[in-house]
């Protein structure tokens, strides 16, 4: 394999000494205040680096305007200060690398090969973590590769850098690893693995697996609590409007289905105030119901009072650019992006088959008939909650995606599962107030509730499931530590 594409009868291919040049981060910048002290900013974070002097001022512009070697640094100092300040240069350069500031592009034969941009500040080296060795190291399994525009990136949740591969036999190269031959690379090679090392994209296997606090963690999930989180990423973040200019929102309310509907009773607000129990004796009492009494099944205008009190639209309003909505639980910019399918299997009064939940109008939507996809979904549903007869409802909680990610950049998911959290509570406790069984359940199939409902995947898909029912025979195993007794 040639060594970072260089051709091989280039002169010196083989022992050309590898250049690196260093930047600001590409989106800081830089300003003075009335003191006269030069200010860095990004994003939220930011950094005063003091007066400077015309020399160590014009090294700080360069780095803010293009990649600059050490040399060319030295020389806007020197040209400007004298030989004397030369030494404010390396502390300056230490406190813009340990602050995250600094992006490094590596250079062989006069080409730039790696670019490493800064995503956050370095974190301190583990204790007992050691440099991994050169003949074993390779890629971090928590490492991906992913295309950029028209570059391919290599990213860590755990490194504080991202790394542009712009030669793409480096992206071979790093694949091919463990190299036990690593010292007869040449030293382009070599300098990209050392700076790879460095940051913690290539690691010692043994090393990175042995840690507890990492190995307990699959790769997704690290990648989606350090992305969907601030401090260790540079990506716009938060409500941003990032995709208004693209498209327009989406309604607050989901258009409804073709199918027949049935109408829900709504229940008398006074009379519920009256006859609901304090909310300490419901937060209390709450517990997870895995056993539906089928003797006695849940009503329609027990569904309907349950669905009217966790669910029900009761505004639309327009703001921030879009429609928004006004639900019994609270949503992230009121974008209310969740939906509820009941699939019923057993209410007096609605005939087997999956529905949606018109939260406007509440009412039932006819959506499909008892069939494989709908089968399949209710037994999921009772496998994982151990039940041995299926449960009168299972409320399928989906997500129109667009509602939340047309605002929301970067976190919009986790906003997403924020929601179902909330809403999974105001479930149980009117559940709980209403004398009735809930059971939360932990996962589901979002393909098979594709295929049920017809709608895209990526588009409205399922993020949590709800069993709800009649209370049936259940053992009551005291929880170890709890305050009473019950499933959790």
């Amino acid at each position: 394999m040639t060594s970072l594409g260089i051709p091989p009868n280039a002169a010196g291919a083989a022992t050309t000494v590898p250049v690196e040049r260093i930047a600001l981060h590409p989106s800081a910048r830089a300003s003075t205040n009335a003191a006269g002290a030069t200010l860095l900013f990004l994003g939220p974070r930011g950094m005063s680096l003091g007066v400077l002097t015309p020399g160590v001022a014009a090294a700080v512009a360069l780095l803010a305007d293009r990649p600059s070697s050490e040399d060319d640094l030295h020389r806007a100092v020197l040209d400007r200060d004298g030989e004397g300040a030369l030494l404010k240069l390396p502390a300056l350069l230490q406190r813009l690398r340990a602050g995250g500031w600094l992006g490094t592009t590596l250079e062989v034969a006069g080409r730039p090969v790696l670019a490493l941009r800064p995503l956050a500040p370095p974190a301190p080296l583990a204790r007992g973590a050691t440099a991994p060795d050169p003949a074993t190291r390779r890629l971090s399994r928590f490492a991906v590769l992913r295309r950029e525009g028209e570059h391919i990136v290599l990213e860590s949740p755990l490194a504080p850098v991202a790394a542009d591969l712009l030669d793409p036999t480096l992206a071979a190269l790093v694949a091919a690893l463990p190299r036990h031959d690593a010292g007869a690379l040449p030293p382009g090679d070599a300098r990209a693995l050392e700076l790879l090392s460095r940051y913690g994209l290539l690691v010692d296997p043994e090393q990175e697996d042995a840690d507890p606090d990492r190995a307990r963690w699959s790769p997704h999930e690290l990648w989606f609590h350090g992305r969907t989180r601030a401090g260790r990423h540079d990506l716009p973040y938060g409500g941003t409007y990032w995709r208004a200019a693209a498209e327009p929102a989406l309604p607050v309310v989901r258009p409804a289905f073709d199918g027949p509907t049935v109408d829900l009773p709504r229940p008398d607000p006074d009379t519920v105030r009256r006859t609901d129990p304090p909310l300490t004796e419901v937060l209390e009492g709450r517990r997870s119901v895995r056993a539906h009494d089928d003797t006695r099944p849940l009503t329609l205008a027990q569904l309907g009072e349950f669905l009217y009190r966790t669910a029900r639209n009761r505004a639309v309003l327009h703001e921030d650019r879009q429609e928004v909505g006004d639900r019994p639980y609270p949503s992230g910019g009121r974008c209310h992006e969740l939906e509820l399918y009941p699939l019923v299997n057993n209410v007096v009064g609605v005939p087997p088959g999956l529905y949606h939940y018109d939260p406007r109008d509440h009412r039932l939507e006819h959506v499909a008939d008892p069939g494989p996809a709908v089968g399949r979904l209710s037994e999921i549903a009772r496998a994982t909650a151990l039940m041995s007869t299926p449960p009168q409802v299972v409320l399928l909680v989906s997500a129109r995606f667009g509602r939340v990610m047309w605002k929301y950049q970067t976190m919009g998911y986790a906003l997403v599962l924020k929601h179902v959290g909330v809403l999974y509570q105001t479930m149980y406790l009117v559940a709980t107030a209403m004398g009735l069984g809930a059971c939360g359940l932990g996962g589901g199939d979002s393909d098979l509730f594709a295929l049920a409902t017809g709608n895209r995947w990526e588009r409205e898909g399922t993020v949590g499931e709800f069993l709800l029912g009649t209370v049936g025979p259940e053992p009551n195993t005291a929880v170890p530590g709890g305050p009473g007794g019950g499933r959790p």
